[in-house]
């Protein structure tokens, strides 16, 4: 299996492992033979799916909120991973009108304290940013949306989410140019 020769033994870093997708994505690289490191606020639902897989015992769990650049940069120096994948979100539309700087926060300051602290890894890494399908500007087309489709926002989530898409590209571009670093970054455009 192609897979697991790539993960076997590497230092994965996972944000959001407490998760529903962050868990299974965890759960899938320990059977792969990847030593994981979470980082995670807390467990965000009852029942939790990290709790009822026993996850805690399989990876290196660390309670960390990302809106904490100090201590999200701790970790990363410390575990120098290979592969980082970052899911750690505010992700309900609802609760984003409920708490819109809690989300900002979230979304879009936790996304650059992750850029910030892949700038640590001093080896080759790969990182893989998990931002949203709600990053695209609603503008109601029936063909579904493309990659290279306007970025917007109606509503906080979706606004915080195209705005970590933006800081994406700014920190590539800035700090993370493709012939000139050992990370390499990509995003991923999440749907339900």
């Amino acid at each position: 299996m192609i897979l697991k020769k790539i993960f076997y033994k590497k230092k994965v870093l996972v944000t959001g492992h407490t998760g529903f997708k962050g868990s299974w994505l965890a759960l899938w690289l320990t059977i792969l033979g990847a030593k994981v490191v979470g980082v995670s606020i807390s467990n965000p639902t009852k029942p939790s799916h990290f709790e009822t897989i026993k996850l805690k015992k399989k990876i290196i769990d660390k309670r960390i909120d990302i809106r904490n650049l100090s201590s999200l940069k701790k970790v990363f120096k410390k575990y120098q991973p290979d592969y980082v994948f970052h899911l750690a979100a505010q992700s309900l539309v609802k609760k984003s009108y409920s708490n819109p700087i809690y989300t900002w926060q979230t979304n879009t300051i936790g996304t650059i304290n992750v850029l910030e602290s892949l700038r640590e890894i001093k080896k080759k890494c790969v990182a893989v940013i998990i931002t949203s399908d709600k990053s695209y500007k609603n503008i109601e087309i029936k063909r579904g949306y493309r990659e290279n489709d306007i970025l917007g926002g109606k509503d906080p989530y979706s606004a915080s989410k195209a705005s970590a898409e933006l800081a994406i590209q700014s920190y590539i571009n800035s700090f993370f140019p493709i012939k000139k670093t050992n990370v390499v970054i990509s995003v991923a455009r999440a749907g339900n």
